[in-house]
This record gives C-alpha cells, structure tokens and sequence, in this order.
C-alpha cells in the first residue's frame, strides 16, 4: 500500500525546525500534520471513510500546500512536497475504496 510507506517515511523525516511558525492552509503546520496523520491512520486502519467534507478540506490542503512549497525555501518546500504526496495518496486510496 502506498499510503502506508509514504505515511513511515513522513513520519520518519520529522518536521523540520523551519516550520516553526510557519502557516498552510489555515492552521500551523505542525497542527496540520498531526491532523493530516490522524486521517491517515484512521483510513489505513478503516475507521474512517473519507466524504465529501473531507474530501473537500484536503484539496485545499493541497493547494495551499502547492503554494507554500513555491514560496519557501528549503527544507519547509520538502517537507510541503512530502506532505502533498501523502495528502494525495490519502485521496488515491479513499477514492478506490469507494469504486
């Protein structure tokens, strides 16, 4: 599954000490993550079945994620292209759970 290793090696690269302070799509980056981990963990473990309302937050995630990556500079315009990976992986996965 590729959710489940673009989500270990998320995990495993950290947040860079650059996104300290540093806002997407919303809310603090770092609160974003753990928001964004907590779908993913929720739709690897199928407790979670993604709808319309969530469907809708993490395209808008991903576009402010697309911005901020064009914007910053290293290592926050990595962590934004990971990030953005993950978050379209979680819309891959929940999309052909549901074909």
């Amino acid at each position: 599954m590729q959710l489940a290793r673009l989500w270990r090696e998320h995990l495993a690269a950290g947040c860079p000490r650059e996104l300290a302070g540093v806002e997407i799509a919303g809310s603090d980056a770092r609160t974003l993550d753990a928001e964004i981990s907590a779908c993913v963990s929720a739709l690897i473990c199928r407790s979670m079945t993604v709808d319309e309302r969530i469907e809708h937050r993490l395209g808008e995630i991903r576009e402010a994620l697309r911005s901020k990556q064009a914007q910053a500079d290293e290592p926050v315009a990595a962590y934004c292209a990971r990030l953005n990976r993950l978050v379209g992986a979680m819309l891959t996965e929940s999309r052909a759970g549901r074909a």
